[in-house]
Order: structure tokens, then sequence, then C-alpha cells
């Protein structure tokens, strides 16, 4: 059975409260989400070629010692799949864009997310720790509002590849001096 077509506003009503007003709605650029995920991307090509040019190199040299067993097949192959995976997830995340919504109401920020389960994200005003305004020469961007630091990185949320991001920056602002205030 084929899937319906996505309804973008529909599903960001599934997600509002009775009285919660929706101030903006978008979805991601599947471009901007490459260009945001670039790092793990080129981790992951570099991987490759580096686990690529050790196994090349252990098949072929005389002087270093072949692993035995399956289980040194096994750990060889591994290192390649590392790196696909890395590239592989990138590109998922590429393809997760066109069943990917954002919004901005009254109370909180959302991203819905539905390609194989049905995800939805929700940023209370008090979460939000950062605004940051990645703009480009036609006005879209990437809005970054959280940032969670997980042992040595940094884990960034995000509104990515959206149209007109400063106004959108406007309403996270407002809802964030919103939260300030009340919490005063």
């Amino acid at each position: 059975m084929p899937r319906a077509i996505w309804n973008v506003e529909g599903e960001i009503q599934n997600e509002l409260h009775p009285s919660e007003t929706v101030v903006w709605t978008g979805q991601p650029s599947a471009w901007e989400t490459f260009i945001f995920r670039r790092p793990d991307f080129i981790f992951g090509v570099i991987w490759v070629i580096f686990s690529c040019e050790l196994l090349s190199r252990i098949a072929n040299g005389p002087a270093i010692e072949k692993p035995d067993g399956i289980w040194g097949i096994i750990l060889l192959g591994a290192f390649p799949l590392v790196g696909v995976a890395f590239v592989a997830s990138v590109f998922f995340d590429m393809i997760a864009t066109r069943r990917t919504a954002y919004a901005a109401t009254d109370r909180r920020l959302l991203i819905v997310r539905n390609l194989i389960r049905r995800r939805a994200t929700t940023i209370a005003p008090t979460a939000i720790n950062v605004l940051e305004v990645k703009e480009k020469w036609d006005y879209s961007g990437t809005l970054i509002f959280r940032r969670e630091e997980e042992g040595d990185s940094v884990k960034k949320i995000a509104f990515i590849g959206i149209p007109n991001v400063r106004e959108v920056a406007k309403h996270v602002k407002e809802l964030r001096m919103s939260a300030k205030e009340q919490a005063s």
C-alpha cells in the first residue's frame, strides 16, 4: 500500500495543544542539511579511504602479518563500514528532509519527522540556550537554538535550510524572552 502524501500542516496540528497558536511552519532543505552535516560526511570519506588503504597494504604486503581466522577478517572488514555508516547517515538525513516539518508556536518549538517512524521533538522556551543565525545571500539559512554537550562533542538542535531565517529568529527570540519574563 503506497504512503499517503505527507501534509506538513496536518502533522503540526496533530502535535498542538487546544489553545496553542502556530506562528511559523517550514521544512528543511536537503542541500542545507548536507552542508550542516558535512563534517560527518568528510570524516566518513576520509575513514573509508584510510581503511581501504590499510586493507590494501595488509592484502598485498608480505612484511605485514595477516590476521588469522574469521575474527581477523571481520575486524578488518568493519573498518570501512564505519566510514560508510557516517556517509550513509548524512544521505539518510537528506532524504528525511522531505518528511520533516518545523514549527514555532506561541509556547514552544517543534520538529516532526515521519520517515520510518513518527517522532516529534519539543523544545520548550526555557530550553533555548543559544540563538545563532547562519544566513545566506537569499535570506535562507540555519537557525541554531540549542546546544547540548555530549562528552567531547556538541550536539546542535536547529531549523536547517529555512527561508527567511531572520524572521523566524525574531519569533524564537520573542518566545525565549517571554519565558524569561514569566520565570522572573
